[in-house]
């Protein structure tokens, strides 16, 4: 038996009906859920070293202690949103780099956002 041809596909699927369609599809937007804009700029600027749940299970930072944002070094370290703040815009030395281009508020949605990460995991 022949493959259909790609035209004969989207004829094909152009025949179910849009509510079938949709249907199929809820399962695939259930974790779409809107993000807050805190967790959108932490997942745009943080997640890639530090994970989308914090804890630092990246393959280049897995087991790096400061990756993990769930334990309480960080806290220990610069436990006041101003110190936190402070180290998301300016880095860590050979540890994590600076995010300067990012405004007062934007780096504000962001620590706001590490608390509401860290509360969730515990």
């Amino acid at each position: 038996m022949r493959p259909r041809s790609t035209a004969a596909r989207f004829a094909l699927a152009a025949t179910v009906p849009p509510v079938l369609l949709g249907v199929a599809l809820l399962p695939l937007l259930a974790g779409c859920e809107k993000r807050t804009p805190g967790e959108a700029l932490y997942r745009k600027h943080c997640a890639h070293c530090h994970g989308v749940d914090g804890a630092g299970n990246t393959p280049a930072y897995m087991g790096n202690q400061w990756a993990n944002l769930l334990d309480d070094a960080w806290q220990s370290s610069s436990g006041d949103e101003y110190s936190i703040a402070t180290v998301v815009r300016e880095g860590i030395f050979a540890k994590m780099p600076a995010n300067s281009k990012l405004s007062d508020d934007e780096i504000r949605l962001i620590v706001d956002w590490l608390y509401q990460l860290r509360a969730e995991s515990q």
